[in-house]
């Protein structure tokens, strides 16, 4: 029996079309299925493909003239299936279109002599891209919210990979800025060049040209978030690190995608998707390149930063002050520190904490530690006004001595934080005032506000009771003290002095190998579990070699300890270099002699 059907011409003889039919849709389907699949997107995606295929016919079948559209239950029906939807809708299909077929499901495009294929409706790739970003709905959340940056990367570059045909667009917009806003939160405990590494700024980069690519707007702490980072990933900052941040700068006043400015090749993207608009700049945009290029130490680039804040018409703000304030004190200009403090307060801003703290490591820096004094004498007054006199210093003459010194007024409601305690105690430690340290030290431990700080060196901890979190920065300090002032044991005190005759005080007394003895017992039964960085175990190693005049069995004690008690991978080249010195048959003595050497020369350079 020859009978005309949607399909085109068939001999059935006797087997029914439904058969015929249910048998090719099987085909098609085991062939998908053969696909090897290797993870859990790629699984979807050949799943859906598969059905895909069912529900569209191969369009080399013959002509039809039939022309009838899919019923609104049926669309509505399939819209609110769940997975097992599609074959129970194309049971029922069958079985309710017997006598008439619908060409949406069972029928190839529709073509004509002379004419093109007719598309199939929107609402059939509609339904299908419905479903499919419901069953990816787990993936973009995992992607935005994860704890782990790694895997969250991991994530979104699955959901990339893995697009089925009919989705547009692989990720949701909201998803993206979820996970751009992850990619850079400040982290509680972790400082920024910690979080803001060179891997950030790739992976933000990647985001927001996603963004960018598939019609999305790029916001505004989007772009800020991309100078910053572009600045960043370095331990020093250089003027290729300026010129990538000013890169993506002119990107973001262009309107261009994210990083055009480093392709000198033509733009890869479809000008028909793009729709996102121009971002004006604010404050905060020129207040990070100022940053960055304050951080470089050249005047001239400092200079071309503050060109372009001056040109935005923009008033400075307090940030903009406190930028000057650092940058002036690593060049060692005081001037320059008072006179950004004296706009900062002209202009109507209050210094903060942020802004004393800067003091402190300013005038610190610079060797002004009678002005330290009088600062830290005032904040622990105005924390505990019944305590004794901070280093012997009456609180009335200390408020006035730094309003005649210094023009510099501190508030009755600023306390010391962590980051003043910390400051303070770096600075004792580096122009060698082991005492002022150590008391400093009883002061943050004993201080009835609970002192938290960033997180340096600490992967993780867990504080004890009576010990601040973190501490480890503290102990640096105090190591890197010995490590610079520390001289070695059987030098008399006239030698001493002949060694060190600007040493007025001879702080260097008070650096001996009883004394590092006992700091470093204290450092290594802390009460919670942490990591020093190298640089902490560097100067460890340094210290102790100096104190104990290169003594191969102390120093190998003091190694063994550290290696039981801390994790060593990671470790640097220079400190391998040490360990493997230490570890030799035989002392290299020119090798020690010239650490020594080079601690001296570094000593004393202020």
């Amino acid at each position: 029996m020859l009978r005309a059907s949607s399909l085109g011409l068939a001999f059935t003889h006797g087997i029914s079309r439904r058969y015929l039919l249910r048998s090719h849709c099987l085909q098609q389907q085991l062939c998908h299925e053969t696909r090897p699949v290797s993870s859990t997107l790629s699984h979807l995606h050949t799943q859906e493909t598969s059905e895909m295929s069912k529900s569209l016919p191969p369009s080399d079948a013959g002509p039809t003239t039939t022309s009838a559209r899919p019923s609104p239950d049926e669309t509505n029906a399939a819209s609110n299936s769940d997975e097992g939807g599609i074959e129970n809708e194309t049971k029922s299909h069958w079985t309710a279109s017997s006598t008439h077929p619908d060409p949406v499901r069972c029928s190839p495009p529709q073509t004509a002599e002379g004419s093109r294929s007719i598309a199939p409706p929107r609402s059939v790739f509609s339904r299908y891209a419905y479903r499919d970003h419901r069953a990816r709905q787990p993936l973009y959340e995992k992607m935005a919210e994860a704890a782990d940056p790694d895997e969250a990367w991991q994530t979104y570059q699955e959901l990339l990979k893995y697009r089925p045909p009919h989705i547009e667009q692989s990720i949701p917009h909201k998803y993206l800025h979820a996970f751009a806003a992850s990619l850079v939160s400040r982290s509680k405990t972790l400082p920024p060049q910690k979080t803001r590494t060179r891997t950030t700024f790739l992976r933000l980069l990647s985001v927001l040209n996603t963004i960018y690519d598939t019609g999305g707007q790029v916001r505004l702490w989007e772009w800020n978030a991309l100078i910053e980072c572009a600045g960043r990933g370095w331990r020093k900052t250089r003027m290729d690190d300026f010129q990538a941040a000013l890169n993506v700068y002119q990107d973001m006043i262009a309107n261009r995608a994210p990083g055009s400015s480093f392709s000198r090749g033509p733009a890869s993207h479809d000008p028909a998707r793009i729709v996102s608009h121009p971002v004006k700049p604010d404050i905060v945009t020129y207040n990070t390149l100022l940053s960055i290029a304050g951080r470089t130490l050249n005047p001239t680039v400092m200079r071309l930063a503050e060109e372009l804040l001056e040109s935005s018409g923009m008033t400075p703000d307090r940030m903009t002050y406190l930028i000057y304030q650092r940058f002036y004190a690593r060049k060692g200009k005081l001037g320059g520190v008072r006179r950004a403090t004296a706009r900062l307060l002209g202009d109507g801003w209050q210094l903060g904490m942020e802004g004393i703290n800067s003091l402190i490591w300013a005038y610190g820096r610079n060797g002004r530690l009678d002005i330290i004094e009088y600062i830290y004498c005032i904040l622990r007054h105005n924390l505990l006004p019944d305590a004794p006199p901070t280093n012997g210093l009456d609180v009335e003459d200390s408020i006035r001595q730094l309003d005649w010194l210094e023009n510099l007024t501190i508030p009755s409601d600023l306390k010391p934080d962590a980051i003043t305690y910390y400051t303070i105690i770096q600075v004792y430690a580096y122009h060698g005032r082991l005492r002022e340290s150590l008391h400093t030290f009883a002061d943050m431990i004993s201080s009835p506000v609970p002192i938290t700080g960033k997180l340096e060196d600490v992967e993780k901890f867990e504080p004890g009771p009576n010990f601040p979190s973190p501490i480890l920065p503290i102990y640096r300090a105090l190591f890197l003290g010995f490590a610079r002032h520390a001289l070695p044991p059987g030098i008399s005190p006239s030698e001493a002095e002949e060694r060190r005759p600007d040493d007025r005080d001879k702080v260097w007394r008070a650096w001996t190998f009883e004394q590092l003895h006992t700091i470093f017992d204290d450092f290594m039964n802390l009460p919670f579990d942490s990591k020093p960085n190298t640089q902490t175990v560097y100067w460890i190693l340094v210290a102790f070699a100096t104190t104990s005049g290169y003594n191969q069995a102390v120093l190998r004690n003091v190694l063994e300890r550290i290696e039981d008690r801390f994790e060593t991978e990671g470790w640097d080249m220079r400190l391998r270099v040490l360990r493997e010195k230490i570890l030799a048959e035989q002392l290299d003595s020119a090798y020690f002699e010239g650490l020594r050497k080079t601690r001296e020369r570094r000593s004393w350079r202020a």
